[in-house]
């Protein structure tokens, strides 16, 4: 299977997460951290990239990235690349250490950057490794307290504008803002099972699934997001052009009748399983049905109707060639 691309633009910012293989530690002593810590420093040099946030966790890391010139993979595959390199040698092991690719959740950063970066510093919290904020070392929490940075690399005066232009009044908001309860809006997010790889609201959602999925014809259906998108925009057409040669209205596609063959119907469903993309279950919420299951038998049922009726098949072809 192929790898899924990322979505790469000039001044994005990221939410980076990944695991160690198997969960097992990426941080074995404490200055484990700090040789992580100082790769982050020299990828930031080096491909001109910003870190707003990180917390360092035993398995896992978080890190907040924002990208200037749109170039978040090759700045980690320095990152995952030379930190692997080092800490095998530090220990005298080999092979990997990350349990596979990062996880690169993009951020609509005017709206939620600070709802981001309060998730991240509060890992340890939710983790139950302290009771106290102030007390974890290995995030990038205590220099927001400070109001001071750890070099240009650490870019906290992003985040503290958004709260005021004079840094003790920002601080003393960052502070309060640390001490409310996570918004239920991120904590949704991140409790989903499924997570999408773009947060934002309605419009930067959209704005980004029209200028980097729907733009590209290319199919690449590893990228779940742009699966979904183009497969709902073919059962759209495959809708329309099933309604316009029937002359019914769509609702017409959604309903069915005990002993009543609903053939406009059964050739919605059958041309959206071949052409959409779209997995079974999917297809059975667009046409209201209970049972992922009803999507074979539907089609089977279709299949014996055009098997019997010359007509009904030429139909098909029609469309399926139109929807095409």
């Amino acid at each position: 299977m192929a790898r899924p691309l990322r979505i790469e633009y000039p001044d994005a910012w990221y939410h980076v997460i990944n695991r160690g293989a198997n969960r097992n530690r990426i941080f074995s002593k404490s200055d484990d951290y700090e040789l992580f810590i100082n790769v982050l420093k020299e990828a930031c040099s080096l491909f001109n990239v910003y870190i707003s946030a990180y917390c360092l966790m035993s398995n896992h890391y978080h890190i907040v990235v924002h990208t200037p010139e749109g170039n978040l993979s090759r700045f980690m595959r320095h990152v995952n690349g030379v930190y692997t390199q080092r800490y095998n040698i530090k220990h005298k092991r080999d092979g990997a250490l990350f349990r596979g690719r990062y996880k690169a959740i993009l951020i609509q950063a005017e709206k939620y950057l600070t709802h981001i970066v309060k998730y991240v510093h509060q890992n340890p919290l939710k983790a139950k490794m302290i009771n106290d904020l102030n007390n974890y070392k290995w995030s990038s929490h205590p220099f927001y307290l400070k109001g001071k940075s750890d070099g240009e690399w650490l870019d906290i005066n992003n985040l503290l504008a958004c709260f005021s232009s004079r840094k003790k009044k920002a601080i003393v908001m960052y502070k309060e803002f640390m001490d409310i309860d996570l918004d239920g809006e991120v904590m949704k997010f991140y409790s989903k099972k499924a997570q999408s790889s773009i947060f934002g609201n309605n419009g930067f959602v959209e704005m980004i699934q029209e200028k980097f999925l729907k733009s590209d014809k290319v199919s690449t259906l590893e990228i779940k997001e742009k699966r979904v998108i183009l497969g709902e925009g073919k059962v759209k057409i495959i809708n329309k052009t099933i309604c316009n040669e029937f002359n019914i209205e769509e609702n017409m596609l959604f309903q069915t009748r005990r002993g009543v063959v609903n053939l406009p119907r059964l050739f919605a469903i059958s041309l959206s399983r071949e052409l959409s993309g779209l997995s079974f279950s999917e297809i059975a919420k667009k046409y209201k049905i209970k049972s992922y299951k009803t999507i074979a038998s539907s089609n089977f049922r279709l299949k014996e109707r055009m098997k019997e009726n010359r007509k009904i098949k030429k139909q098909y072809a029609m469309l399926k060639e139109t929807c095409s």
